[in-house]
């Protein structure tokens, strides 16, 4: 009889706090901000970890309330203590780059525990400060460990790290046809920084064929995508449009208009090596 009442009750809160939240939600899409945060409020000190999250996003976002970078720490953490993959994730953002004294190494330690849990986005922050050795001894065996996990999940920024590693022999040893594989998978995904590199590898032919006709159609990728190192993309690109023909340029437009079709980019590049004769090809035919 007992069980059956805890069971109940159980249900009981349960729905009442899923009531409160949709209250909290629909206040909040009405604009009426004051009364919903007071809801998320209640509800993040009864322990939802939805109303927790949402709270410390509020308050490291700012806007709708005043940034607040240590509220939201607050309120991340007691969704992260919680176990939850994506509040133990932007507490180790907070703790990287906010408002907060930088710490690199709380920053480590809450990107482990939401890369532990298979959180993407931490198994590549991880892999970053492994790789820098910020806050805890550099360790390359470890940053390609969680660059590597991140990768296989068809995250662009650790297939690109991963390339930059084979690019250039640092950490990894040097294997230019593995880093283009790696590069080219987050290429892919429209990542401009990859998109950039490997216009080098096609403009210099490091460990492939010298194409500038495809060097030229990466480079105004990246650009598009908006690379980090805009300026010195542009003035790769116009460099090379310098050196092509008219036919040569022409071509060139075809390809960055068939890389730019949805989900099309790996088929184009396929159809552009064949064509030119290219040994290597990470992508499979289609």
């Amino acid at each position: 009889m007992l069980k059956r009442v805890l069971v109940a009750l159980a249900l009981s809160t349960a729905a009442h706090a899923f009531a409160d939240m949709q209250q909290a939600q629909e206040d909040f899409k009405k604009g009426n901000h004051e009364a919903a945060i007071k809801e998320f409020t209640a509800l993040g000190n009864a322990g939802d970890m939805g109303a927790q999250l949402i709270l410390g996003a509020l308050y490291n976002k700012g806007g709708v309330i005043a940034r607040d970078d240590q509220a939201a720490a607050m309120w991340f953490q007691k969704a992260a203590q919680q176990g939850n993959p994506e509040a133990q994730f932007q507490l180790g953002n907070l703790y990287e780059d906010s408002q907060l004294p930088q710490n690199y190494t709380q920053a480590a330690h809450w990107y482990e525990k939401a890369a532990q849990k298979g959180l993407a986005k931490a198994q590549v922050r991880l892999g970053h400060i492994y790789s820098r050795g910020l806050g805890i001894t550099q360790n390359y065996n470890e940053a390609v460990l969680w660059y590597g996990k991140a990768a296989l999940q068809n995250n662009a920024e650790a297939q690109y790290s991963l390339g930059l590693m084979y690019a250039f022999g640092k950490g990894l040893p040097k294997n230019d046809q593995l880093a283009i594989g790696w590069l080219t998978k987050a290429a892919s995904q429209a990542y401009a920084d990859a998109e950039l590199l490997l216009g080098d590898i096609y403009l210099t032919g490091a460990g492939t064929h010298k194409r500038p006709v495809l060097a030229y159609a990466l480079y105004d990728l990246a650009i598009n995508h908006k690379t980090t190192i805009l300026k010195d993309a542009i003035k790769k690109r116009d460099r090379v449009a310098r050196e092509l023909t008219p036919e040569q340029m022409e071509y060139s437009k075809q390809l960055i208009a068939e890389f730019k079709k949805p989900d099309n980019f790996s088929k184009a590049l396929n159809r552009y090596l064949e064509k030119s004769d290219q040994m290597f090809r990470f992508f499979p035919k289609n």
